[in-house]
């Protein structure tokens, strides 16, 4: 296969992200332990988001495709969200959402963008 139909079959597949690579069972994994150790309480198992902190601040949707289009499908944008706690535009985004730099690794932070991706809207 040259590169125009690999690229033609990654848009077809919707796998046409910037900078983003397939995902292993075990990055998936890994992501969600840390999603539910650390996420859930404010973006819900499914990812809704919604819980509301006071003053109209509301926990994202982390589901697909929404996630996807906020980000401009650029994974190093979610993963500078989750580690710095900078928007898609590089802005801060609300106070409750906590800054992981400390805590989370750039693998760890790939591994919850990986198991993110598998969060769909289901309506």
């Amino acid at each position: 296969m040259n590169r125009w139909t690999v690229a033609a079959a990654l848009l077809l597949f919707g796998a046409a992200w910037h900078g983003a690579h397939a995902s292993t069972p075990a990055e998936v994994a890994a992501g969600r332990s840390l999603f539910n150790a650390d996420c859930v309480m404010c973006h819900h198992a499914d990812g809704s988001g919604g819980v509301h902190f006071g003053h109209g601040v509301v926990s994202a949707d982390l589901r697909a495709p929404g996630l996807e289009r906020t980000y401009r499908g650029d994974d190093a944008l979610i993963v500078r969200a989750i580690r710095l706690g900078l928007d898609q535009n590089g802005k801060p985004l609300h106070a409750p959402m906590p800054h992981w730099a400390g805590t989370l690794s750039v693998a760890q932070a790939d591994d919850v963008v990986a198991y993110l991706h598998t969060l769909k809207h289901t309506r």
